[in-house]
C-alpha cells in the first residue's frame, strides 16, 4: 500500500485546488507572499507581490525578477496562486516588497535544496537573505510570525 502513496499526493492536490477555487478569494497586498504547485504538490514556488500584477521571485537561474502572475505559474502544475492571509483578508508588509523591489536583477547561487525561492521569499521578509527557510512550511512559519498569517487563500485572478 505505502508504494502507492506517492501517486496519491497530486490527486490529492488537485481535489484541493478545485476546492480552493470555490473558497473565498482575495486580492493580495503589497508584500503579500505567494505560492504555487511547481510540480504536483510535490513542491511549490513562491514570490513577493509587489502591486500592479507584479511579482518578484528567485527563478530556476538564480536571478530575481519581476513576473506577472501568469509568468510566476509558467511550466509549473498550478491552477491557482495562493496568498498569505489573516482570516479573509492578505497580509504583507510594506518592507517586504521593498526588500524585494531592491533585490530585482540580483543574482543568486540558486540550489533547489540550499538557496531557492522560499529562502529569498523569507529572505525579503526578514532581511535575512541567508536565513535557513528554505521549504514551503518554514517560509508560512515566517509569514505567521511577521504577519499573523493564518490561512492561504486563493488568488481572486483567472489564470487561465
Amino acid at each position: 500500500m505505502l508504494k502507492f502513496l506517492p501517486f496519491v499526493t497530486p490527486l490529492v492536490n488537485m481535489v484541493e485546488g478545485v476546492v480552493d477555487s470555490c473558497r473565498v478569494q482575495v486580492t493580495p497586498v503589497e508584500g503579500s507572499i505567494l505560492y504555487c504547485d511547481l510540480v504536483f504538490g510535490y513542491a511549490e514556488h513562491s514570490g513577493v507581490y509587489i502591486g500592479d500584477g507584479q511579482i518578484v521571485h528567485l527563478n530556476g537561474q538564480g536571478k530575481v525578477e519581476v513576473v506577472s502572475p501568469y509568468e510566476f505559474v509558467e511550466g509549473t502544475t498550478a491552477i491557482n496562486i495562493y496568498v498569505s492571509c489573516r482570516n479573509k483578508y492578505a497580509v504583507g508588509c510594506d518592507f517586504t516588497a521593498d526588500r524585494a523591489r531592491q533585490a530585482i536583477h540580483d543574482k543568486r547561487n540558486y540550489n533547489v535544496l540550499l538557496d531557492n525561492c522560499h529562502q529569498f521569499s523569507a529572505g525579503c521578509i526578514t532581511g535575512d537573505f541567508e536565513n535557513s527557510s528554505n521549504m514551503l512550511r518554514l517560509l508560512k512559519y515566517e509569514c505567521e510570525t511577521y504577519f499573523r498569517a493564518n490561512i492561504w487563500r486563493q488568488w481572486d485572478i483567472d489564470l487561465f
